[in-house]
């Protein structure tokens, strides 16, 4: 599937394109000390954001120091670091747009520190076959009153940013993920993976047009 509909700006009308800036968080960029996944994120959000002038964005196929935890830096096999999804960065109980008709999959608690915490996972049925949007970092109260299959429209706000203590321990931000086949998980989907992953990351394409929507598309 190489075609996607347009989409609603998952963060909602009043987030032109202008209002964004990308952040670079690849090891490249920011050395081996980013290392914790509050005061050394925030730093450098703030930093490349203004203290919240633009909203920061980015980190699709990044390969990131952060990823120290255990789930990451396992004890054997290959390490975990590279980012298959997109930040956004901004404060929490932002909330977050459908970017296209569809349907509720699935949704978890994923509660370990360093993981997604609350998570929402869409189904979008088009002429070309079926994809999945993951929303990552979120809010417990988004997912309160969910039923999987219900109908959420394109444009509709449907869950909000999380706080540290309830989206696995991050500075605030929602993880989106694009992804072609789920296979069989719910609620869940990984979001950083090794290099050797290269069928995951196929898997996943580049979600970023799904933040810099016009609301004219």
């Amino acid at each position: 599937m190489n075609k996607f509909p347009p989409s609603f700006p998952v963060m909602g009308p009043d987030f032109p394109a202008e209002k964004f800036r990308e952040v670079d968080l690849s090891t490249s960029a920011t050395g081996p000390e980013m290392t914790d996944p509050y005061h050394d994120l925030k730093k450098w959000v703030d930093k490349t954001g203004e203290n919240g002038r633009y909203c920061c964005y980015g980190g699709y196929l990044e390969k990131r120091a952060i990823y120290t935890a255990a789930q990451y830096t396992q004890t054997s096999g290959p390490v975990r670091n590279i980012h298959i999804g997109v930040d956004v960065w901004w404060k929490a109980g932002t909330p977050v747009f459908a970017p296209f008709d569809g349907k509720l999959h699935s949704f978890a608690n994923n509660a370990q520190p360093l993981d997604y915490g609350a998570t929402i996972i869409l189904e979008h049925q088009i002429k070309d076959g079926i994809f999945y949007t993951l929303y990552g970092h979120l809010s417990l109260n988004s997912l309160e009153g969910l039923e999987t299959g219900m109908f959420i429209g394109r444009g509709k706000p449907f869950c909000r940013l999380g706080n540290p203590q309830e989206n696995g321990g991050w500075y605030p931000h929602l993880h989106l993920q694009l992804i072609l086949n789920l296979a069989r998980f719910r609620g869940d989907y990984p979001g950083v993976v090794s290099e050797k992953d290269q069928n995951i990351m196929k898997n996943c394409p580049d979600p970023t047009f799904m933040v810099l929507a016009s609301l004219s598309a």
